[in-house]
């Protein structure tokens, strides 16, 4: 389609009417020419102009009764003419009709494709968007808010979609992941109520299995209870002055009996003694405790984690780093989605909701910051970076490198 020259409509239509206007008067008095022209050669004019006749003829003449004389004219009363006028402005305005439906025909048109578009959007067909209209009046603005209309429902409906998926997703891993050990505490907790066929030492054992799934189970449904009410905007930073070089300190000393029943070696390293920061205490420690837990399940071949505290100028970064299997690359950017595993089994050693990266980045950024993840054969190393936007510096925030406990 042409481009369109006019940047109004209704510019385009004021000229639209005057160019129609003007064409009508002109055809009228193209007609009217023809007609004088016609009488002029077959009829005979009051002067004596036209074709002329034998002078004992010419009285006696009458012309076609169809073609008007001159001499007539003179005696036109005024209904006559009045008649003539009304049939002159009938056959302009129809001719103006005429001239402008000629003219504004790419107008209806654009219009009418317009109108098409938006009648099989909202009939559900969403393969549609409006091509080919190339203006810059109120059309074109039109076309082009119809397009992004369509670009913003296209994307409302599929986040629409991959909300449908993902509540889906989260059905199977909650119904999976609570079943198994769901399963197995209601075998175990059997096992122990039976007096008659096992000791009281067997039994003692047994609870304690179940005990321990329990836990689990527990953990499991508060993991998903807090990804709950982080997509649904439910939590609420409460920030407080927290020493965050203790508090993971703390997180790291929390995990030592789970380091310790899965032969796994660790340290803890910090390039300062302390560092005051507003934070949320309990949301950090959450995603540190994520990422420690992750790093227990996915790095027990590599026998060590390794986590570390260092602070630079405008940020602190907090970094958990295992020696177990190498990320694919494949997986790197998938990797904090939420449900995504890369491993395709889920053994009970690495079962989870797949929840765990995803809210320990949810805080991350609650707080204004990121975190990241590099893998390769030296390591998977998982790092929150925090601004430093509000510290307390005393004594023990000189950067000093300080060696942290080795177990």
């Amino acid at each position: 389609m042409k481009h369109s020259i006019y940047r109004s409509l209704r510019g385009e239509l004021v000229i639209y009417s005057i160019i129609s206007m003007l064409l009508a008067v002109a055809t009228e008095f193209a007609l009217g020419m023809i007609v004088a022209l016609v009488a002029h050669t077959f009829g005979t004019s009051r002067n004596g102009y036209g074709k002329q006749y034998p002078a004992n003829n010419k009285n006696n003449y009458s012309p076609p009764e169809f073609l008007p004389d001159y001499r007539g004219i003179k005696h036109w009363n005024k209904d006559t003419i009045m008649v003539i006028m009304f049939i002159i402005l009938l056959l302009g305005f129809i001719l103006f009709i005429f001239y402008f439906l000629i003219l504004t025909r790419r107008i209806t048109k654009d219009m009418s494709y317009i109108s098409g578009c938006i009648s099989n959007i909202a009939s559900g067909e969403m393969e549609v968007q409006i091509t080919g209209i190339n203006r810059e009046d109120e059309i074109g603005e039109i076309a082009l808010q119809v397009n992004r209309m369509y670009g913003e429902i296209e994307r409302l409906m599929k986040s629409e979609r991959e909300a449908l998926q993902a509540n889906k997703d989260m059905i199977t891993c909650v119904a999976h992941d609570l079943r198994t050990p769901l399963t197995s505490i209601i075998g175990y907790l059997q096992l122990a109520t039976d007096t008659n066929k096992y000791t009281m030492e067997e039994r003692q054992k047994y609870a304690n299995i179940a005990m321990r799934k329990a836990n689990r189970m527990q953990g499991l449904i508060e993991e998903l209870f807090n990804y709950t009410k982080l997509m649904s905007g439910e939590i609420t930073l409460h920030k407080d002055n927290i020493d965050i070089v203790k508090l993971v300190g703390q997180m790291t000393e929390e995990f030592y009996p789970l380091f310790m029943e899965s032969n796994l070696e660790y340290t803890l390293r910090q390039n300062i003694n302390g560092l005051i920061m507003e934070v949320d205490g309990e949301l950090i420690a959450r995603a540190v405790s994520n990422l420690i837990s992750n790093a227990v399940k996915y790095g027990k071949d590599g026998k060590a984690v390794h986590i570390e505290i260092e602070k630079y100028d405008t940020e602190l970064q907090i970094r958990v780093t295992n020696f177990g299997l190498v990320i694919p690359e494949e997986s790197i950017e998938h990797i904090f989605d939420k449900f995504y595993r890369v491993e395709s089994s889920r053994s009970a050693q690495t079962g989870g909701t797949g929840l765990g990266l995803n809210i320990a980045q949810e805080i991350a950024i609650l707080h204004g910051g990121k975190i990241t993840v590099q893998s390769s054969v030296k390591g998977t190393c998982f790092t929150i970076a925090l601004p430093v936007n509000s510290t307390k510096d005393d004594e023990n925030n000189k950067e000093n490198a300080g060696e942290g406990q080795s177990k």
